[in-house]
């Protein structure tokens, strides 16, 4: 009896550990792949040494530079870590964007910087190369275990290497490379990866350590981004396609990773007050793109951005940071690009229904592409932006591994020399076109002119692009000592300031900068029925423009009282309290007018006004008793 139970045991066993035979644990991985590792690595620095001696751009100064907590240090950490994201830039939670946005630990790592290194940009860039190399490592290293060399493959064309290569190479990373606040993006992608990783060391070995190590990977990553809780999905679908898990493996393998993303999801609804969203309406065009779509036009948008994102990964060119509205245009199902896109999308479904039985890698590709994209589609939640390049940067993996497997199975491996070296060749070709891209990519993000030069040419009909393109020549220009070269960049700062108003006129960001470039031109001209005239254009399309009111407060005293009285009477009583109903807004130009001209009757009736119907009823009525008695015609007028 004893002998019999011992066979049962013996070959239940064997039978548990055949189920992840296919996993390559083999001993002394990186002593015998050094020269992959390291290529690996030198692939990373040799395309973005560039970026060592680059500033910051673009949200660097929300995370960074004019991070209120990131600027303490490390006695900044506790407020990063108990408040939303952009809590330390505007001084508030301002839910500007749905769902807000709680992604403290990359934050961290650059308070830790600030501490050691002061506001050090080079430092920052060298850590973001270095994180994408150990990505970079990692996804090589993950792809050795579940598809191992092939003996008949130089190192050089195994699938795992080569995934990695083409990983590495991709323009579409660069702007999360370059970026500094990329960075977010990067460790996501290194926690998720890395709960993956200590999945696959858990099941043959069944050491709970793993388990542990990859919850807490799973939980970094949440804490980079929320990008990761996709992996939720992601770690059975790859025991599904790789392994033969049982019941008990799945839920075991997966529960750490789902207690990180409990307790992430529990710590962020308690910093931010509340799960996905806060009630605020966001009317926004540039914090939500479909605000101006019905529901069709929105599904069809979002189907086309989809389709862009393949094409992307297939054929990198051009490239922007900038997707706002309307370089996306707003599409509909009668367009071709949303019908090649669902065609596309079609494709891919049936590809996985079709092969997932039979494990295939490319389902399990299509799969991985489809789950880690979801979250950043747009169908799920809105993320503030059509579509961003960054945003593929999980996603990629798949293709990457798409191109290797396809080239070296179907290609190098094909007993045929037409396919054996035409997939060398397209490999070759693979290498140095990414290699070019990449490379003429990166100087874009050395600084906000280069930046916002290049995502004008790219993305001309976004508001956004011109609007920041604008500001680039505004700030270039103060910098400038020569008058007439000063002059011109701001003339060529207004063309973009213009620009992006004729897409969305009552952008905020583009009507300051507009107003700004009014007061600069009113400063060599002295035209002043020209600059009132324009500030009231922009304050009828966007009334919290600040700087105009600061303006306002310089003229007064300096210019021709009855014409700025005229402004303030227009603009106060006729525009804010007649027109639009914004009483307090009425009352603060009304004010100014107040300054200069305490006793026109026609400005002390309209505080009266703008007082009694904005719900200060007693002081409306005592101004307006002073207005009639000035002059009582004006009883005529309520």
């Amino acid at each position: 009896m004893a002998k019999n139970t011992s066979k049962k045991k013996s070959g239940k066993s064997k039978k548990k550990s055949s189920a992840y035979a296919h996993l390559d644990f083999t001993p002394g991985f990186w002593q015998s792949r050094w020269k992959e590792a390291l290529i690996i690595l030198f692939l990373g620095f040799g395309l973005y040494w560039m970026s060592l001696s680059y500033g910051y751009v673009l949200d660097d100064q929300i995370v960074i530079t004019d991070n209120e907590f990131t600027k303490k240090g490390v006695s900044g950490i506790w407020e990063i870590l108990s408040t939303e994201s952009f809590t330390g830039y505007f001084g508030a939670q301002k839910d500007l964007v749905a769902g807000a946005r709680y992604r403290p630990l990359s934050i961290v790592t650059f308070a830790i910087e600030h501490e050691i290194f002061g506001n050090n940009a080079f430092i920052r860039h060298f850590i973001n190369i270095l994180l994408y190399g150990l990505c970079g490592l990692l996804i090589f290293r993950l792809f050795s275990i579940l598809l191992p060399d092939q003996k008949q493959t130089p190192w050089l064309l195994s699938i795992p290497f080569l995934t990695a290569a083409l990983y590495i190479l991709h323009p579409v990373h660069s702007e999360v490379v370059a970026n500094i606040k990329g960075r977010d993006e990067i460790m996501t992608a290194i926690g998720a990866l890395g709960a993956l990783y200590f999945v696959l060391r858990y099941l043959p070995s069944k050491n709970k350590a793993y388990l542990i190590a990859s919850g807490v990977a799973m939980f970094l990553g949440l804490m980079s981004k929320e990008n990761a809780i996709t992996f939720l999905a992601v770690i059975p679908l790859t025991m599904y396609f790789f392994t033969k898990p049982t019941t008990r493996d799945y839920l075991t393998a997966l529960t750490p990773s789902l207690l990180a993303a409990i307790l992430y999801m529990i710590i962020r609804t308690n910093v931010i007050g509340y799960v996905l969203s806060s009630g605020k309406v966001i009317t926004d065009l540039m914090n939500d793109p479909f605000v101006q779509m019905n529901a069709v036009e929105k599904l069809a948008t979002i189907i086309y951005t989809l389709g862009e994102y393949l094409r992307l990964l297939v054929f990198p060119h051009p490239l922007t940071h900038d997707y706002y509205p309307y370089h996306i245009p707003i599409m509909n199902f009668g367009k071709p690009g949303t019908l090649i896109s669902l065609a596309l999308y079609a494709g891919l479904a049936y590809v996985f229904f079709r092969f997932w039985k039979s494990k295939s890698i490319y389902a399990w590709c299509i799969g991985f592409f489809v789950i880690t994209i979801s979250i950043v589609s747009n169908l799920v939640f809105p993320v503030g932006t059509f579509m961003n390049e960054r945003f593929i940067f999980i996603p990629s993996i798949a293709f990457s591994l798409v191109s290797a497997y396809a080239l070296i199975k179907h290609g190098w491996l094909s007993e045929k020399p037409l396919l054996k070296y035409g997939s060398l060749a397209l490999i070759i070709l693979m290498t140095v076109g990414y290699t070019f891209k990449t490379y003429t990519r990166v100087p874009a993000w050395e600084n906000a002119f280069t930046l916002n030069g290049q995502a004008v040419m790219v993305s001309p009909n976004s508001a956004r692009s011109n609007c920041f393109m604008a500001t680039a020549l505004y700030e270039y220009g103060r910098e400038l000592e020569d008058q007439e070269e000063k002059l011109k960049a701001y003339e060529e700062a207004e063309f973009y300031a213009d620009r992006s108003l004729a897409i969305y006129p009552q952008y905020l960001s583009a009507n300051q900068i507009k107003s700004g470039l009014v007061a600069l031109r009113y400063q060599q001209h002295k035209k002043l029925n020209k600059l009132l005239k324009e500030f009231k254009e922009i304050l009828n399309n966007k009334p919290q423009v600040q700087y105009i009111q600061q303006y306002m407060e310089y003229l007064n005293g300096r210019e021709d009282k009855a014409k700025l009285t005229e402004f303030y009477y227009e603009v106060g009583y006729e525009m804010f309290a007649k027109q639009k109903g914004l009483y307090p807004m009425a009352v603060t130009y009304l004010k100014l007018g107040e300054q200069i001209a305490p006793n026109d009757p026609r400005i002390v009736f309209g505080i009266g006004k703008a007082l009694y119907n904005g719900g200060d009823q007693v002081q409306g009525l005592q101004y307006l008793e002073r207005a009639y008695s000035l002059n009582p015609a004006l009883r005529d007028m309520d």
